[in-house]
């Protein structure tokens, strides 16, 4: 039997699954880490670029101070960060010495496990990911093969690149991430063999699975039965559905099997209910088990990407088009010569899908991200592309433009300095470069107001009082000022 470890996936890729990628604010985090610290989890993913981005967007939050109040309220929890290919936040290519910066800073501030995938199987490019997060001090970097099903993703192609991390010395051992939720128990326990039968020096023995079909409680069983030891999950509300697999859930399971997992289930639980409160009070949604969908196999759309895209046409009013949407997605993929369902190819792949839909006719207007894929920023495609699209992109006027005139090379820090203020610390210089200025100055400014208020002692809002009085682990604690009289009221919460 094997001895598991788990990973807690909430805070990132749970809130992103389950709430949208908005979810969770940094009051969050100040609440829930407590316990999740208490749990004894192996590691807790923090953080992906997403993160950072939607902090500053939808909340005015620093994405630094999140992570810093992460790690303060679980200084015993290993922090992870996941890497999708050579960007930070942008959808488009990061320059080197920004990638490099945003690496240096997630040491910086605690961050000291990062998984490292590359969407379009570029191993070469994963491995120079791999070293410079060696370089910026990282403690353990895991490489990861991200599953996909397509007439080209065989065991075969899967075995010949996982293969080629195997002398890799930035690279400690290797997982597979199946953002899409599409391994069965029957895939694995081909797929597993086939991958270690290319390994000589690295191990394989993690697995990031989703709940889209229903079916990730089983994989992960079958995963702990072929030796993985450290298998990814999530705490109610933000488990089940898009999501992971429920930890509380989990750890039975895996108990009935056999397995030895050795978690403090109270702790976990008191994390889940605060989860639950916070979704109560601010009318945020719950995972809940999905019924097995024989169609998802087709269009295979992670579920942060499905839950985003359906918030954002909400938003513009077409909320009704998402089914259409999704089922245009499948051709689009095809038509794109099968690139993996995974950021930041399955926000193209969608986003050409809705473009298609709104216009009524395909390929009508073609996304810059599309033509920049198909002109190879993101290397070959891993089958053959449609030729009548690949022959309209290239009649593009952008398509023109980048063979004739082969875009520069991306500005220096130096540069970048110069032109966005050399008084900027590295943290708001690194966001300023990758963000838009007025949401930037919008999270400076709510932060500045925060701290001199914090300065000045200033009580709770109403939301954050009514959230820290639902919470039976915090003490009571009520204070009251008129002129140079002071009230203080304390006490302790009881059950009823």
């Amino acid at each position: 039997m094997t001895d598991v470890r788990l990973i807690d996936v909430s805070l990132r890729d749970g809130n992103q699954s389950i709430w949208g990628a908005v979810g969770v604010k940094t009051s969050t985090i100040e609440r829930v880490a407590p316990h999740i610290n208490k749990v004894g989890y192996y590691a807790a993913e923090a953080a992906t670029s997403t993160m950072f981005a939607t902090a500053v967007r939808y909340h005015q939050e620093d994405p630094w101070d999140r992570l810093d109040a992460l790690r303060i309220a679980a200084p015993d929890t290993t922090l992870g960060f996941l890497t999708t290919g050579k960007r930070f936040i942008t959808f488009s290519r990061t320059p080197p010495e920004l990638f490099k910066l945003a690496f240096e800073l997630l040491r910086r501030h605690g961050v000291t496990r990062m998984w490292v995938i590359d969407p379009m199987h570029d191993m070469e490019a994963a491995m120079s990911t791999a070293r410079l997060a060696k370089a910026a001090g990282f403690e353990e970097v895991i490489g990861g093969l991200c599953y996909t099903i397509s007439p080209v993703h065989t065991d075969a192609y899967f075995t010949e690149k996982i293969a080629q991390f195997d002398k890799c010395d930035a690279i400690d051992s290797i997982y597979i991430k199946d953002p899409a939720g599409l391994l069965t128990p029957d895939r694995l326990h081909s797929l597993v063999p086939s991958l270690r039968s290319g390994l000589k020096h690295k191990r394989i023995d993690e697995l990031h699975t989703h709940c889209n079909t229903g079916l990730a409680p089983l994989t992960l069983l079958a995963g702990a039965d072929l030796g993985l030891r450290y298998l990814h999950c999530a705490l109610p509300p933000l488990a089940e559905g898009a999501s992971h697999a429920s930890a509380l859930q989990l750890v039975n399971n895996l108990k009935a099997r056999g397995h030895h997992v050795n978690v403090d289930v109270d702790a976990m639980q008191r994390a889940s209910d605060a989860l639950l409160r916070e979704a109560r009070l601010r009318n945020l949604p719950e995972g809940r088990p999905l019924l097995y969908d024989e169609a998802y196999y087709r269009h295979t759309l992670p579920g942060g990407v499905l839950s985003t895209t359906a918030r954002q046409l909400k938003e513009m009013g077409k909320g009704h088009l998402m089914p259409a949407v999704v089922e245009e997605a499948q051709q689009v993929r095809a038509d794109l010569g099968w690139p993996i369902v995974v950021t930041p190819f399955a926000q193209y792949i969608v986003t050409q899908a809705a473009l298609n839909v709104m216009a009524g006719e395909r390929y009508q207007r073609i996304s810059d991200e599309v033509v920049d894929m198909l002109l190879g920023d993101w290397g070959p495609m891993p089958g053959l592309v449609d030729p009548e699209l690949l022959n309209r992109v290239h009649d593009l006027p952008r398509a023109r433009q980048r063979i004739a005139q082969p875009e520069p090379d991306p500005p220096s820090i130096a540069d970048l300095r110069r032109r966005l203020g050399s008084e900027l610390t590295d943290e708001d210089f690194l966001m300023r470069a990758v963000m838009p200025t007025e949401q930037m100055d919008a999270m400076v400014a709510k932060r500045n107001s925060l701290r001199r208020a914090r300065a000045h002692g200033a009580s709770l809002g109403l939301r954050e009082l009514a959230l820290a009085l639902s919470d039976p682990q915090r003490p009571l604690s009520i204070q009251i000022s008129q002129g140079d009289t002071t009230l203080t009221l304390t006490g302790k919460h009881t059950s009823t």
